[in-house]
């Protein structure tokens, strides 16, 4: 059954399930060109109410962007930090990592740029300290920000001899010093934050993009995992999954 749609070509971000009323967020996409060929995007916010029968959102503001987005992500916060109406976090193509306060963003119409180093193609929001923010970029750097302090931003301490983009970035859900990330050669590296150094590679034979990671917090051993590839492969769909053993991140 179809609750609502939207045609866009863009980069999307739910709201914060703790967040109400359910929203939605959509960027222009870096990989989409208009008629015009222009290079300038949007940022635009949208309200959902599953009560309302239209399939139509409720466009709630929008605001231009000097260059498009690679990846959205959201993060809700209630200690006062950036207030608690929640962050938008937006990595585009003209190398900018981009934090927007929903509320305030909207109704000021200001871009305030955290940072500028290369193009930031991967985000994700630590789940155990929300003031941190990962963000990958080109030549497979890993870049941490405390959003306390946006000045300096922490860099893994030895850099991998890959010279691509980082495609892809998750934290673990359950080990807060584990943190994955993808290549679009379809290398996918775990990356130890104490030991400051990977403890796991994984290379897709055939060199395919991985644009997804996921990490199976169920399965806490390697011989668990050997026993349901094919299962776990099938209920992601994605053809790309990481599992969480215990023993490799203790």
């Amino acid at each position: 059954m179809k609750l609502t749609e939207l045609e866009r070509p863009a980069v999307r971000v739910w709201s914060p399930a703790s967040q109400h009323p359910v929203s939605g967020a959509t960027g222009t996409s870096s990989q989409q060109l208009d008629v015009s060929f222009s290079t300038k995007g949007t940022l635009e916010i949208y309200e959902v109410d599953f009560r309302d029968p239209s399939l139509d959102l409720k466009h709630k503001g929008v605001l231009s962007a000097s260059s498009r987005f690679h990846k959205l992500i959201s993060r809700s916060f209630g200690n006062g930090l950036l207030e608690s109406s929640g962050v938008i976090a937006g990595g585009r193509d003209n190398g900018t990592l981009t934090l927007y306060n929903v509320t305030h963003t909207l109704s000021s119409g200001k871009e305030p740029v955290i940072a500028q180093k290369q193009k930031h193609t991967g985000l994700d929001f630590s789940p155990f300290q929300g003031n941190l923010l990962a963000s990958g970029a080109s030549d497979s750097e890993i870049f941490i920000w405390e959003l306390s302090n946006l000045s300096v931003a922490v860099t893994l301490g030895s850099k991998l001899q890959l010279s691509e983009d980082i495609r892809a970035l998750c934290w673990n859900q359950k080990v807060q010093h584990i943190l994955s990330f993808a290549n679009p050669s379809g290398m996918v590296v775990v990356w130890d934050l104490r030991k400051n150094k990977p403890i796991i590679k994984v290379s897709d034979h055939y060199n395919r993009p991985c644009p997804h990671l996921a990490f199976i917090s169920q399965v806490t051993t390697e011989s668990e995992f050997l026993k349901r590839p094919d299962e776990l492969q099938e209920a992601l769909g994605s053809g790309k999954l990481l599992n969480s053993c215990q023993n490799k991140s203790q």
